[in-house]
């Protein structure tokens, strides 16, 4: 774990726990660097939208996997 008053390894470390991976980590660090802080915000927020849709698909497929266990169920108390 990175030291509190070490920014940049904290920064580093979050973003790393957010699932970017060792190059994005590194264009995110250098736009910081470069004080690209509107290009920075439009990535992030790209990268947030692209775990949220992840997270919508895979919650819709939850969904698909319920209705099939409950129609099962049905299907096996008539049975």
């Amino acid at each position: 774990m990175a030291l509190a008053t070490d920014k940049i390894a904290v920064m580093t470390e979050n973003l790393k726990d957010a699932g970017l991976d060792v190059n994005e980590v590194a264009e995110c660090l250098k736009m910081l660097d470069k004080r690209e802080f509107s290009e920075l915000n439009k990535f992030l927020s790209d990268y947030r939208r692209k775990l949220l849709d992840s997270v919508h698909e895979y919650s819709n497929q939850i969904d698909c996997l319920d209705y099939f266990t409950y129609t099962l169920k049905k299907f096996l108390e008539v049975n």
